[in-house]
């Protein structure tokens, strides 16, 4: 999906409500699998699975991110929707 917080930014400021709820189901999905890492004691997984849902929740809240601190945004093409 998405492999830096630039990208979700990116992604998240072009974002059609369509994308959106993409992105919600990802997210809800990516979290559950992380519950079941964490049971299973399967830690490496549990990250990758974290760290997904957290690039999720990064594009669904990219307007208001880059709203609070455009400075993220260095060095990465801004991209207006």
């Amino acid at each position: 999906m998405f492999s830096s917080t630039e990208e979700a930014l990116s992604f998240g400021l072009q974002a059609s409500e369509e994308d959106r709820e993409m992105l919600r189901r990802s997210r809800k999905m990516f979290l559950q699998d992380f519950d079941l890492a964490m049971e299973r004691e399967a830690f490496d997984q549990a990250s990758i699975f974290a760290t997904k849902a957290q690039f999720c929740r990064e594009a669904l809240e990219a307007k208001d991110i880059v709203d609070d601190d455009p400075a993220i945004f260095t060095g990465v093409i801004y991209l207006k929707g």
